[in-house]
């Protein structure tokens, strides 16, 4: 192969890879609640990340009317173990809230999730659908994630949780 045709080839493969890692720059995480519609006994779910992708910091779990929610962080720290106890402190606003937990496995991002309960009526949940930034850490690990636009999502993900 000429040097011109191998120069045109390693140009065209740049020009791919450069697109590739726009278009992946452009997937933005996002807010998403599932689960409001329907009957009976409902499982709830708010979570952070880019939809139908991998790409998550974790979320919010519970089931409707039963009181309690489950935090739960997608990746924490490779200095952390699964199986052991940990402690999440999530913040938002002035509000902050520690939450006991579990760490399980997470074999596709090598190291543990984090997963653990508070109430539905807590401050820092109220915190949350107030605007600003959410904070969650585990051990060493810190991560955040905005919550400008959720507002409402986390309105109703609570109210929707709530012992009645």
């Amino acid at each position: 192969m000429s040097e011109k045709k191998v120069m045109t080839l390693s140009l065209a493969c740049l020009a791919v890879i450069a697109v590739a890692f726009a278009a992946k720059a452009e997937e933005k995480r996002v807010w998403t609640l599932s689960g409001l519609s329907g009957t009976g006994p409902r499982l709830l779910a708010l979570s952070y990340g880019v939809p139908e992708t991998d790409d998550d910091l974790g979320g919010f779990q519970c089931k409707a009317r039963s009181g309690v929610v489950t935090l739960f962080v997608s990746a924490t720290s490779s200095r952390l173990r699964p199986g052991r106890k940990a402690t999440a402190i999530l913040s938002a606003g002035d509000a902050t809230a520690s939450i006991a937990g579990r760490l399980t496995p997470n074999e596709e991002a090598g190291v543990p999730s984090f997963e653990g309960k508070l109430a539905a009526d807590s401050r820092v949940l109220a915190a949350l659908a107030g605007g600003g930034t959410m904070t969650v850490g585990v051990g060493p690990s810190r991560q955040s994630a905005p919550l400008a636009g959720a507002e409402e999502k986390f309105r109703k993900f609570v109210a929707a949780c709530a012992r009645q």
